[in-house]
């Protein structure tokens, strides 16, 4: 991303009333910064992105005062917190000219409450550092991270992220929020809305209807500050891992995990990798395989057996007194007994010893220790690496599972692309997050590698099987995909987005969004042409 060389007048008005509001420090308009807030793996055919600046606020009355700025001035915003969500954008604007607000410096932990588990943050604090005030205050709790901490808490929940303990549902375990509107005004969700509330962060409601959840995956506002629940230190966590050793033997493990998730025995989200996966942490694909078309599955077997895994590896997670988790796992090993091909294995741990132990990937992250090792496997298709992920619901069932992976895989080859997957369950529901590594090298091949994952987007939904976070380059198209009775949800989003944002300043198209003044004619993206 490079910022506009020209700003007309009006532009140029915008900046120096930024620069007066929040300082010249904050208000960049060159330097590195504008290289690292895009989406890193975008094909570079398509010529950049180009910002008006990027504000870095410290303060949500920056926040306010920029949002003000923004409407006098008709220029519209942009928002990323860490600017981490690579595979999904990152915090590459849609509109080109928009100011970029970055929220790195708004990084304060403002509570950390041991006695009813839950945190406070600001959107600028990553699960890193989370977890070091956590050790550094001696308190006994465990945050719940996804597999990379680098990122923020508050805009991966923003954009419905997942972790692996009880709380990996991000996104359900927000408790009060403090949130900008797109007009500039401030406002408090749920028990939060009343002064000197005692249950601010413990009562997830309130009084009428419940908002929070509208500020997740749209443009309806900037959250400022966001109180989460974790879990309290356990006495006992063990890690395990169910080994799956054929691809078709995962249905049936999937039609026996659900039970043990729906009747609590597992309480996290177990998440399910392809054997074949470890290549990209050993190497990379030209190690492997260095023809046309997706790597063949007999070197994948290879693979396989050069590392000692199963096709698939599901780790899960137990918690709680010795003798409860003792309990659990026997459940889980009694309900995978008679699976061919299926086995349980894992490790117990004493709970308060997390952060002194040297753990691998999948303990680490269950455990609520952040971890920064996946950062590996960026760079498996070539030197200068990158990914696209495509991520599909479905029910929590080995016939579900199956139709989606049958899917998407089809997909993938007759693209030439290769197919590598996570599956990341809850009771009812799972999540199928296709991995498409591309080449940044190879712009072709990286164009197509989007192109991939936008065509697919149809024929999944075609099948019953709805996206649960897109792509900046994707929205579009995603949103257009919920279309029962005649796109009735998505009108019913752009009158509230009309309500709130009169303007259309905040974010126009995020989550296939658009304000009155774009509906019409939306800009001209990359993407579309």
């Amino acid at each position: 991303m490079t910022a506009i060389t020209n700003p007309t007048p009006e532009q140029a008005e915008a900046l120096a009333a930024l620069r007066t509001a929040l300082g010249t420090d904050a208000v960049i308009t060159d330097g590195a910064l504008f290289a690292e807030l895009v989406d890193p793996y975008e094909p570079e055919s398509w010529g950049g992105q180009r910002s008006l600046c990027i504000v870095q606020p410290t303060s949500t009355e920056d926040v306010q005062a920029v949002m003000r700025i923004a409407n006098q001035h008709d220029i519209p915003v942009w928002v990323g917190s860490q600017g981490r969500n690579n595979g999904y954008g990152g915090s590459g604007t849609i509109v080109p000219g928009s100011i970029l607000i970055n929220l790195r410096r708004m990084d304060k932990v403002l509570e950390i409450n041991e006695d009813f588990g839950y945190v406070v943050v600001e959107p600028g604090v990553s699960f890193n550092q989370l977890y070091a005030e956590v050790q550094a205050q001696g308190k006994k709790v465990l945050i719940d991270t996804p597999d990379l901490g680098w990122g923020s808490l508050i805009g991966n929940a923003a954009d419905h992220g997942y972790g692996y303990t009880k709380n990996g549902d991000r996104a359900r375990s927000i408790c009060g929020l403090e949130v900008v509107l797109p007009t500039g005004e401030v406002i408090r969700t749920g028990m939060w809305a009343l002064p000197g509330s005692e249950t601010a962060h413990l009562y997830p409601k309130g009084y009428g209807p419940d908002a929070e959840q509208i500020f997740l995956q749209s443009n309806y506002g900037i959250i400022t500050k966001a109180g989460f629940w974790v879990m309290p230190t356990p006495e006992t966590y063990f890690s395990g891992t169910i080994r799956v050793e054929e691809d078709e033997q995962l249905d049936a493990m999937v039609d026996a995990l659900r039970p043990l998730m729906l009747d609590g025995t597992i309480p996290n989200i177990p998440s399910c990798f392809m054997g074949s996966s470890a290549m990209s942490y050993i190497g990379q694909r030209k190690d492997f395989w260095d023809g046309e078309g997706p790597i063949p599955e007999e070197v994948l077997t290879g693979v396989r057996e050069q590392a000692d895994i199963g096709y698939w590896m599901c780790r899960f997670a137990l918690y709680g007194r010795e003798t409860q988790v003792d309990e659990s796992l026997a459940a889980v090993k009694a309900a995978m007994a008679d699976l061919p091909g299926v086995s349980v294995m894992g490790e117990k741990l004493p709970g308060d010893k997390i952060d002194e132990l040297e753990l691998d990937q999948g303990a680490s992250v269950q455990g609520g220790k952040p971890d920064m090792s996946m950062l590996s496997m960026i760079n498996f298709a070539g030197d200068n690496g990158g990914h696209v992920g495509f991520s599909s619901v479905v029910p929590t069932t080995g016939k579900d599972v199956r139709a989606v992976i049958n899917l998407v895989r089809k997909a993938a080859a007759e693209a030439g692309v290769d197919y590598s997957s996570t599956l990341m369950f809850g009771p009812r529901y799972a999540v199928h997050v296709f991995l498409a590594f591309l080449d940044r090298d190879n712009d072709e091949h990286t164009r197509h590698v989007y192109q991939v994952c936008r065509d697919t987007v149809q024929v999944a939904a075609e099948a019953g099987y709805g996206e649960y976070r897109a792509h900046t380059s994707t929205m579009d198209v995603v949103a257009a995909a919920y279309s029962w009775n005649d796109g009735a949800l998505g009108a019913f989003n752009e009158k509230l987005k009309d309500a709130l944002d009169p303007n259309s300043i905040l974010m126009p198209g995020r989550s296939g969004i658009w304000g009155a003044k774009y509906r019409d004619q939306q800009p001209s993206t990359p993407w579309k042409q």
